[in-house]
């Protein structure tokens, strides 16, 4: 039999107790997140398409070889499903990231503007944010009272 302490300590949530997600944040989160894996498997599909505009930008204004292509454009997959899947959405956010960050380096190099990749980068996050309660967590945005 339980005390009256050990009973009401059962009952309420524990203190590391994610917060939850409203319908709003759960569905604009999913929205964000949809829109970036939209972006990122139409720029793998253009890669593995080897479309003549996209070699071209791979080899002649970025400086690529041709042979990077396709396998860039199979891990850009990879890294979409990752994000996709609530189990695996942080590791495919975490690779994003990294793959946004070869993005940043290679505009630097060619003296390109570097921004798109790093708003893309920040609507990944904030997709992953909005939709898994875990991260709000591990990264409160604001302290309550």
């Amino acid at each position: 039999m339980s005390t009256p302490v050990e009973a009401s300590a059962s009952s309420s949530p524990p203190a590391s107790a994610a917060p939850s997600t409203s319908k709003a944040m759960l569905w604009t989160g999913r929205v964000l997140s949809g829109l970036v894996s939209a972006l990122f498997l139409m720029s793998a599909v253009m890669k593995l398409s080897q479309n003549p505009q996209v070699v071209q930008g791979w080899q002649g204004q970025s400086g690529y070889p041709l042979s990077t292509l396709v396998p860039i454009g199979i891990v850009e997959i990879l890294c979409v499903v990752l994000y996709a899947v609530p189990r695996t959405a942080v590791l495919g956010a975490l690779l994003l990231t990294a793959y946004l960050g070869g993005a940043v380096a290679t505009h630097v190099r060619i003296s390109d503007p570097f921004i798109s990749p790093i708003i893309i980068g920040v609507v990944v996050w904030a997709g992953l944010y909005l939709r898994d309660a875990r991260i709000r967590a591990l990264v409160p945005l604001r302290r309550d009272p």
